[in-house]
């Protein structure tokens, strides 16, 4: 009697134990936590650092759990989302004094006033105006674009190096940190002819090939 009322419980045991396993409330409750994991994790494009050098393929992968991995592709970031943002962030510092040597706060020179607007862009470039003009995809005047670094030489005899360097906005416009006007000012090149016979080449370091990592 004792072994079957045993038996009777463990078959039952069994059924209950199953039932429980199979029903959908434990795997959705689950699921449900991870998702809400996920969202909390969820970040606009527009507050990310906006042009971070990850190849083409580069894919991230969040795994939860073992059971709940899964591979976001990396969207591409429209470049002219990047260039507007460097204007913007460049025209901030419009009227802020030239300092040779200085790279801010209230104070810089025109190659820690284009490091600066780039950084805040998520782009990193050299200190000095010599080593920025050589990052990047070279660029000839006539095919400038906003966001593009534009370089000079503006010594009184020409040598061909680099000595000075701005960030151009279009229409041709640039800005920069000037040592003459003794502060940050946009210029036109049609309107400053001294520049625009100074000019040297410019140099794209937004990537059309960006992409962001986001969920």
């Amino acid at each position: 009697m004792k072994k079957t009322t045993f038996t009777s419980l463990l078959i039952v045991s069994t059924a209950i134990l199953f039932t429980a396993c199979s029903t959908k409330e434990g795997p959705k409750k689950k699921a449900q936590s991870i998702e809400s994991i996920i969202a909390l994790q969820q970040v606009e494009i527009s507050t990310l650092p906006m042009a971070q050098t990850y190849p083409m393929e580069h894919r991230i992968s969040y795994a939860p759990s073992y059971q709940y991995r899964r591979d976001y592709t990396i969207p591409r970031v429209n470049p002219l989302v990047i260039s507007n943002k460097i204007e913007w962030d460049a025209k901030k510092l419009l009227g802020r004094t030239y300092v040779w040597g200085a790279t801010g706060p209230s104070a810089y020179d025109c190659s820690g006033f284009t490091q600066k607007v780039y950084r805040d862009v998520g782009i990193n470039i050299p200190r000095v105006s010599r080593d920025q003009a050589r990052v990047g995809q070279f660029v000839d005047y006539a095919h400038l674009r906003k966001g593009d670094m534009v370089f000079f030489d503006t010594k009184k005899r020409r040598t061909g190096k680099v000595c000075h360097v701005g960030i151009y906005l279009g229409q041709g416009n640039f800005i920069h940190a000037s040592s003459g006007a003794k502060k940050i000012v946009i210029y036109n090149f049609n309107q400053k002819k001294f520049y625009k016979n100074r000019f040297l080449w410019g140099r794209r370091v937004i990537n059309t090939n960006v992409r962001l990592a986001s969920l």
